[in-house]
C-alpha cells in the first residue's frame, strides 16, 4: 500500500495515545522525546515513559503510547533557526 503524501492525521487520545500518519523516518527516540520526519515537517513528541507501540514506514503511521506533554512542529534545520533569530533581531534593531 503506497502512502499518501499530500494529508497528515495526528490523534491523540486521553493524552496516553498518540497515532500519527504520514511518517518517513524516525530520527531520535527515548522515554521522554520522539522526533518524527513526517510528510509536513519534522514533528516533536515529548512526554513521560513513551513508548513506541507500532510503525510501519511502508504506510506511514506511527504510533506511541505513555504520557503525552507536548506535540509540535519544530524546524529542522540549524541554519534555518538562526536566520528566523537574525531576522527577529535586524527587526527589533530598526
Amino acid at each position: 500500500m503506497q502512502r499518501d503524501l499530500s494529508n497528515q492525521d495526528i490523534s491523540l487520545k486521553s493524552r496516553k495515545n498518540l497515532e500519527v500518519t504520514g511518517v518517513k523516518k524516525i530520527k531520535s527516540l527515548n522515554e521522554e522525546e520522539f522526533l518524527v520526519q513526517t510528510i509536513l515537517g519534522l514533528l516533536q513528541v515529548e512526554g513521560e515513559n513513551l513508548e513506541m507501540v507500532q510503525l510501519d514506514l511502508e504506510k506511514g503511521i506511527l504510533e506511541l503510547s505513555g504520557k503525552v506533554n507536548k506535540v509540535e512542529y519544530i524546524q529542522d534545520n540549524k541554519k534555518e533557526k538562526k536566520k528566523l533569530f537574525g531576522n527577529i533581531f535586524k527587526w527589533y534593531i530598526h
